[in-house]
């Protein structure tokens, strides 16, 4: 049996205990604000990225940490990271739009949309986006199709389907604008300014019977309709119902609801009345 000094097992213990100690990392104090968390998410997302450097999911990561910091260009770089990593990688390329719109960079965000459609053709996010930046872009005749294609997806969506019908209207497409409004209503039927649209697309399609109903019909739903009001001064005029275009312009001023001054001056003379004064 061997003997060990005491001198020497006190060495011996001091050796043991050094190689059974780990080292320790120094704690940081928490965080004081939600960005002083992200700045260190960051940190550590980028230290992660580089030791896997192959990974592509830590590039995307990373580039929505960068991202929610507003630091665009960084987040660009990170997505761009993670597609040369996975080409197919549809939310990258999503993302990597976001970017470059914010950047102002509306046309390569418009393609980055594009890509992801392809890999995702059904994304409603990608669609989303797209539709945004070509709206963006004043490209309404492809944000009006993409937006078509969303619609199909969330048939139920009064708001898409508001917004599509909108675009119609502006390009002047007043029939199929009318029957979107009309599904808008069917959908949520107290969307009192959607009553106001579709009357609008009768108005337009010279159906002033509808047009009437419909705005009427508004005004249950919403008396303090200003859009509905005017327009239902305009309306009485243009089906020659003077004594009725009168009393909504008595209501207007009473409402404090401004009026054209050209359409009065029209009144005056179609009707042959100074103003509401004489009005029943």
């Amino acid at each position: 049996m061997r003997f060990v000094g005491v001198i020497g097992a006190v060495l011996l213990a001091a050796v043991i205990a050094a190689c059974n100690t780990t080292a320790k990392k120094e704690e940081l104090p928490p965080p004081k604000t939600p960005k002083e968390a992200l700045e260190r998410r960051i940190v550590e997302l980028q230290q992660a990225a580089t030791a896997d450097a192959s990974n592509p999911m830590a590039q995307y990561t990373l580039g929505n940490a960068l991202f929610d910091a507003a630091r665009y260009v960084e987040a660009k770089d990170a997505y761009q990271s993670a597609i040369r990593l996975k080409p197919d990688y549809a939310a990258a390329y999503c993302n990597l739009g976001l970017c470059l719109r914010l950047l102002g960079q509306v046309d390569e965000a418009i393609a980055a949309y594009e890509r992801a459609l392809e890999l995702q053709p059904d994304d409603q996010t990608s669609l989303t986006n797209l539709i945004a930046a070509l709206r963006t872009k004043g490209d309404i005749v492809a944000a009006q199709e993409r937006l078509r294609k969303l619609v199909e997806l969330r048939p139920d969506d009064a708001l898409l389907r508001s917004e599509l019908a909108n675009i119609l209207f502006k390009r002047g497409d007043f029939a199929e604008a009318a029957v979107e409004f009309q599904r808008v209503i069917e959908i949520d039927p107290g969307m009192s300014s959607d009553y106001y649209n579709l009357g609008a697309c009768y108005v337009e399609l010279e159906d002033l019977d509808r047009a009437l109903t419909t705005w009427l019909t508004a005004l249950a739903y919403d008396e303090k309709n200003m859009s509905v009001r005017k327009g239902l001064a305009v309306l009485y005029w243009q089906r020659e119902e003077y004594d009725q275009a009168w009393e909504a312009v008595v209501d207007c001023q009473k409402r404090g609801i401004p009026l054209d001054a050209d359409f009065i001056a029209s009144l005056q003379r179609d009707s042959g009345q100074a103003g509401p004064e004489t009005a029943k």
